[in-house]
């Protein structure tokens, strides 16, 4: 039996993996780690190297009040948000990263898949990264 996947280019087969993995999120706010970890977990399974990174999504706008939890200190930075999301050789994959649109001027696609030379790169701040 043929395994048509193995005919795709790899990038169509990381967004395909990220579209079921996000279908299983109707929600994303406040579940980037879950998400991240599930995203990374499913991709390595299927043989693509990816890493669940932690770290800062920055904001154009203050916001970040949004998605403090209750054990979150008060006066925090209202510009920066603790973000997770996954690395796939050398590029941001982000399945959660749209329901930060309102707060930043450059467009947020529903899933980010992004190198450095993207304008949106410049918003993700990479601090560790977590053992799936």
């Amino acid at each position: 039996m043929m395994n048509l996947l193995e005919h795709l280019p790899q990038h169509n087969h990381v967004l395909g993996i990220a579209e079921r993995v996000k279908a299983k999120f109707p929600n994303p706010k406040g579940k980037c780690e879950f998400m991240s970890k599930e995203l990374a977990k499913a991709l390595n399974n299927a043989g693509i190297r990816a890493e669940h990174v932690m770290g800062n999504f920055h904001l154009d706008a203050p916001g970040a009040f949004e998605y403090l939890s209750p054990e979150d200190e008060e006066g925090g930075d209202e510009y920066i948000v603790s973000h997770d999301w996954v690395n796939v050789e050398g590029k941001v994959l982000d399945i959660s990263a749209k329901q930060f649109q309102q707060y930043v001027h450059v467009p947020i696609t529903d899933i980010v898949y992004i190198g450095y030379a993207d304008p949106l790169h410049n918003y993700y701040e990479e601090l560790g990264h977590a053992n799936s």
